[in-house]
């Protein structure tokens, strides 16, 4: 009952949130055949290859504290923790786009992406205002406005269409600042609600601890966490660039940014609010529990209708939608949509260790998944895989990953139910 307690606004919070990731996506795929047309497959390589050096930033330059405004309690917490992210993100800002600009043609080479090298520099900037996007979005959620957060997804993905398909007769590197224009788009739908969180008195009692202090290990594991799971991620597109070369990773990435469009519609949503109604109840795990499991219920309810009416038409819709030269990605759709089933299921629900303070997890997780992509990549090398033989490996290794971590989420939420449990028989 006490679960129940909390499922319509539950639910109707998942409504609010998924309708503005629904407008958002919609505007997003009405946006990729026009950008499909102005752009080579190319240019979405490296595009894909740009986008991996501003998440990786993205993830160390606020030390990820923005994840951390749904477990505060109070707008003087939330403004004491807004100000340092401010300060870390300038500090190492300024830092990382002095080094880019120094070394702006080894590091290129290095990317494989010799033809945007003196775009490299607004890598960290680019940066920057996604994590400020984040935090003005993680901050809203925390108040329930989950109206301003949804049209925040709306403004994010127009300006990211808007601005690709404008720059497009400027530069053939246009791509590479949409994730710019996108955080700002979301930033400017977010401002108007933030100016308390901007301007309010930053005044606290001397005793207070800050926030920064308080969340640090938890902040510790983010980062570690992130640092793994990007290297793992980036890893297999350096190496189909390599190997394989930028017109089969222009159709992979393409794939990438479509197939796991549902997890942006519904996977997304559920997991914004599912963190900070987690977060909200962390010291309740029994009802954590069952939160949990009526979740993960309702995203294999979704999901797996979904996705197989992805696998079975991906070959006919991928060349009808974004024109002849995209064949080759609707077949490479039918086998990446089941692990993009595999996330849909679990990523809307990956910080279950983070509210429940298990912060060994996360790193644990992630250095596993590390190594199964180096024994992936190593083994590809050794036997000499073609690219089809290559992503069937590549999808049994990622969905693996992803369905270990619900099994041990599952695990971890029993843990805390039992600790629960004998300390209400120790009272």
């Amino acid at each position: 009952m006490k679960v129940l307690k909390h499922v319509s606004s539950y639910w109707r919070d998942i409504f609010l949130q998924a309708s503005g990731n629904t407008i958002a996506q919609v505007v997003g795929v009405m946006g990729i055949p026009l950008l499909s047309r102005l752009y080579a497959p190319q240019e979405f390589a490296v595009q894909n290859i740009f986008l991996q050096l501003v998440m990786f930033f993205a993830g160390i330059m606020t030390w990820r504290y923005e994840y951390f405004f749904q477990m505060l309690k109070d707008d003087q917490q939330a403004r004491w923790l807004f100000s340092g992210i401010i300060k870390l993100g300038v500090a190492s800002g300024i830092v990382l786009s002095v080094a880019l600009y120094a070394f702006s043609a080894e590091i290129a080479h290095l990317l494989s992406v010799e033809q945007g090298a003196h775009v490299l520099v607004i890598a960290p900037l680019s940066a920057f205002l996604v994590s400020l996007a984040l935090a003005f979005q993680h901050n809203a959620q925390r108040s329930g406005a989950y109206k301003i957060s949804a049209l925040s997804e709306v403004f994010g993905k127009s300006a990211y269409v808007a601005s690709g398909a404008l720059l497009a007769a400027v530069t053939a590197s246009g791509l590479i600042f949409t994730t710019l224009f996108s955080a700002l788009g979301k930033i400017g739908a977010l401002l108007p609600y933030s100016k308390n969180l901007i301007f309010g008195s930053r005044a606290h009692a001397p005793d207070a601890v800050s926030p920064l202090k308080k969340h640090a290990s938890g902040a510790n594991a983010l980062v570690m966490s992130h640092i793994l799971v990007t290297v793992s991620s980036a890893a297999p597109i350096f190496y189909i660039s390599a190997m394989y070369g930028t017109e089969i990773l222009g159709q992979f990435s393409m794939v990438m940014a479509t197939i796991f469009l549902p997890s942006g519609l519904v996977g997304a949503a559920i997991g914004q609010v599912f963190y900070q109604r987690a977060a909200s109840h962390a010291e309740e795990p029994f009802v954590l529990k069952g939160l949990w499991s009526m979740t993960i219920r309702k995203l294999v309810l979704f999901g797996v209708p979904i996705y197989l009416c992805a696998g079975i038409l991906s070959p006919w819709l991928y060349p009808l939608v974004l024109g002849g030269q995209w064949h080759d990605a609707g077949l490479y759709a039918q086998v990446l949509m089941v692990a993009a089933l595999s996330a849909f299921v679990s990523t809307p629900l990956d910080r279950v260790s983070v509210v429940l303070r298990y912060n060994w997890y996360l790193p644990a997780l992630h250095v596993f998944r590390l190594a199964a992509t180096g024994v992936l990549l190593a083994l590809a090398t050794h036997l000499g895989l073609d690219f089809n033989t290559f992503l069937i490996f590549y999808v049994v290794q990622v969905s693996a990953v992803y369905l270990l971590d619900i099994l041990f989420a599952h695990f971890l939420i029993g843990h805390a139910v039992k600790k629960g449990a004998a300390a209400m028989e120790g009272v």
